[in-house]
């Protein structure tokens, strides 16, 4: 007799983890984002810009939709040629479609590299790279 009540007790629990597994709905998928569409504002994409002194600001114009999260913007800025990095302040994630841009200690007639990485806050996978050249052409 204590073995029916054992087995009544197992097959009642058993009911109620299937039951409760049925219950749940389908997972839906998380939407995917817009694919990042960048374009750049006061300076020559993939050319030579030229700066009248040591700083110098540009706009970074989102053109697709804005990712929920919002953007980052990740500047680097190097000699080419020469390779001599010059530290820049971080630009702060930004949820606007304009992202202004001060690039600083630009040296007096020298070139330098400037690669900026564009990531949604939300998915590192969604990001575009865009570079340019720029020279200080002031002489001091």
């Amino acid at each position: 007799m204590p073995l029916k009540s054992y087995l009544f007790i197992v097959l009642a629990f058993l009911g109620l983890t299937l039951a409760a597994c049925g219950k749940k709905g389908a997972i839906e998928p998380k939407p995917e984002e817009e694919g990042l569409k960048v374009s750049l504002e006061n300076v020559a994409e993939g050319q030579y810009t030229a700066a009248p002194g040591s700083s110098y600001t540009f706009q970074v114009k989102v053109n697709s939709k804005m990712p929920d999260k919002g953007v980052n913007v990740k500047v680097d800025v190097i000699t080419d040629p020469g390779g001599i990095v010059f530290p820049q302040n971080p630009v702060a994630p930004s949820s606007d479609s304009v992202i202004n841009v001060t690039l600083i200690g630009l040296e007096p007639i020298r070139t330098v590299k400037v690669t900026l990485t564009i990531t949604s806050v939300g998915n590192e996978n969604n990001k575009i790279i865009k570079t340019f050249w720029i020279t200080n052409k002031s002489d001091e």
